[in-house]
């Protein structure tokens, strides 16, 4: 069934090392309100190599915008949300709104140490490339895999349905049954190793409506963070559950993301 071409459109991107696919439950229910268009796997497209502060991507995002008829609402969960907000700075007039879910937004003392991560060498221990570099990407079959992940610490609170989303729509099949991940974890890597050290300003740049939704217990929007993204005039929501907080707690997110959309677009055309 074809969406209504009188639904506002919704773009959302997706956090690294997990395609679009991944968010299948909790995206779902909100095709009721919205024409939505998920995107795959950024970072996978030849013409847009992974590169210096994630503008390449961002580029890779601003193409896909050029199909779709403007404006349209950005929702993105980790780096998604950023190069949401980056390709809202670049074109604002293709965009009515953007949400970043959790976020990898550097400010203050952080882009500062970001940057001298990058200088001196040591990116990869400062950011989750440490973890990504060696990541194991097939296995035997799908549910030695559901199995293997359900012990691993990022999975762990993900709902059941979440998990399949991740296992179904995240691996390709082999003729032997292998199932094999289609993000390539070193993509992935290269995604970390390049996070954004430039956008201290963004949050006073962007000529869009915004907002963020951070994760209660995330390891990344930290309780000193989410006080430096206020104090940079960041509307900010609390979602329960970690970094991960879409797969782990879909109808809260979506619940909270509703409202936030609602009090975002209430006074744009």
């Amino acid at each position: 069934m074809h969406p209504s071409p009188d639904l506002p459109r919704l773009l959302f991107a997706h956090a690294n090392g997990f395609p679009g696919s991944s968010y299948r439950s909790f995206l779902g229910p909100l095709a009721a309100r919205f024409d939505l268009h998920p995107l795959d796997r950024l970072g996978h497209h030849a013409d847009f190599p992974v590169g210096h502060n994630w503008l390449a991507l961002r580029d890779e995002l601003l193409h896909y915008l050029e199909g779709i008829e403007a404006p349209v609402i950005g929702v993105g969960h980790s780096m998604g949300g950023v190069l949401m907000a980056m390709a809202a700075e670049a074109a604002p007039h293709h965009f009515r709104g953007v949400v970043m879910l959790d976020p990898p937004l550097m400010l203050g003392l952080d882009a500062w140490a970001m940057k001298a991560a990058k200088w001196l060498g040591f990116v990869e221990r400062v950011t989750p490339a440490r973890h990504s570099r060696g990541r194991r990407d097939r296995w035997p079959d799908r549910e030695a895999m559901r199995h293997s992940l359900r012990r691993r610490r990022l999975f762990r609170r993900f709902t059941p349905e979440a998990l399949e989303d991740y296992v179904e729509g995240g691996t390709r099949l082999l003729d032997d049954g292998q199932a094999v991940l289609l993000y390539d974890p070193q993509v992935e890597v290269e995604i970390f190793r390049h996070l954004p050290d430039h956008l201290g300003g963004l949050p006073h740049r962007l000529r869009v409506p915004f907002a963020v939704l951070a994760g209660e217990d995330s390891d990344l929007l930290t309780p000193r963070r989410r006080r430096r993204l206020q104090r940079h005039g960041v509307p900010l929501s609390l979602v329960p559950g970690t970094h991960m907080f879409p797969m782990e707690y879909p109808d809260e997110t979506r619940q909270i993301l509703l409202e936030t959309l609602d009090a975002l677009l209430e006074n744009t055309p």
